[in-house]
């Protein structure tokens, strides 16, 4: 079957920022804000909407999509994050529990895991929630000076009139071109439906943020790929795996100390000083694995940028 005329469009952005998510998930800097036992903000229409938007922006292939990931939770979880006594939006730490604690007289994993902290949100400075008020009703709700959004373009819009609206537009243009809201579409028209909206100036900028509301809905997308499973995406880890990242991977660690020898063991599977397993020829010399398609595009576009970058900064990427 041939592929649809966006897919391959988005595909190409997708595979883009896998790798940047792949970086920032690495750093532990992707998620901000949820969990899963969160109070509803979307009408069944609109929830629907958006898990047909998601599967859209990044698609079921091999891989799990978007809605099997639970992104339309996280982003229904990130627009509820002050809707409980305390507000949930960054996750605590430093252990989830994911990994057990190293065995040191040996240096293997031991059976004792530490309590999931990551299910204990942190509480907010006073500036870090009025900036997230601000994201989720709007500059004029959370009570900041119209000038500063003024000096920026306009007036700073909730994130929580944003989805709606864009939500409820995607099924009017749905409704007006083929008599069916968006959800209801075959993924061939809603992929061209969603084309011709990521055509320059089909949907409004939004006033500060400039950006649609598409693009937002992209970027809340990835999040919720490939943040931590605490803040209501990355069903079961699924969206690591996605990308061969393992998860947060402390106390554990990777080289672990032993009394019994005194000095460190690698740990199996995870050789720090010697080739992978898979890497090994049958002579036992180091055969390097190919980059795969999307890491062979990943790597071309990191050198091209770094390329433009050196040109424009001599020596800026030395």
């Amino acid at each position: 079957m041939e592929p649809s005329p966006l897919r391959e469009p988005l595909l190409d952005r997708r595979t883009f920022l896998r790798g940047a998510a792949a970086t920032a998930a690495a750093a532990g800097t992707l998620g901000l804000g949820l969990r899963c036992d969160f109070p509803g903000f979307f009408s069944d229409t609109e929830f629907a909407t958006l898990e047909a938007l998601c599967d859209r922006l990044l698609p079921p292939d091999r891989d799990p999509g978007a809605a099997a990931l639970g992104v339309p939770r996280y982003i229904e979880g990130l627009l509820t994050a002050f809707d409980r006594l305390h507000p949930q939006i960054f996750a605590g730490g430093p252990y989830s529990g994911r990994t057990p604690f190293p065995d040191y007289q040996n240096g293997t994993p031991s059976r004792r895991h530490p309590s999931n902290r990551f299910r204990r949100f942190l509480a907010m400075s006073p500036r870090q929630e009025l900036f997230w008020r601000a994201e989720l009703f709007g500059a004029v709700a959370a009570g900041l000076p119209a000038h500063l959004g003024q000096q920026r373009g306009g007036v700073l819009r909730g994130l929580r009139s944003i989805y709606p609206e864009g939500l409820a537009r995607l099924d009017e243009r749905a409704q007006t071109l083929h008599g069916q809201p968006f959800a209801g579409l075959d993924t061939a028209l809603q992929d061209t439906l969603l084309q011709q909206l990521d055509a320059p100036g089909a949907l409004p900028l939004e006033p500060v943020r400039d950006r649609t509301f598409l693009d937002i809905a992209i970027q809340h997308t990835l999040e919720g790929c490939f943040s931590a499973p605490e803040y209501g995406g990355n069903r079961d880890g699924r969206g690591w795996r996605m990308i061969s990242i393992e998860g947060d991977s402390q106390p554990l660690g990777y080289s672990l100390f032993s009394r019994a020898i005194g000095g460190y063991r690698e740990r199996e599977g995870h050789p720090m000083s010697t080739p992978n397993a898979d890497e090994l020829g049958p002579d036992g010399q180091l055969v390097p694995r190919p980059l795969s398609a999307d890491g062979l595009r990943i790597q071309t576009r990191i050198g091209n940028l770094t390329g433009f970058l050196d040109q424009v900064i001599p020596g800026a990427c030395q």
